[in-house]
């Protein structure tokens, strides 16, 4: 429950099920953001 919203602080690094680090979910995050301003 609540899982999917990752901070900085490393929280979501823990819980995560399949043990993402917080690397990999920052580089996703930027990925993401990056795409959505490129409109890709």
């Amino acid at each position: 429950e609540g899982f999917g919203n990752c901070s900085n602080t490393g929280a979501c690094e823990v819980e995560c099920p399949k043990g993402i680090s917080l690397d990999n979910i920052a580089r996703m995050n930027r990925e993401y953001l990056s795409a959505s301003i490129k409109g890709e």
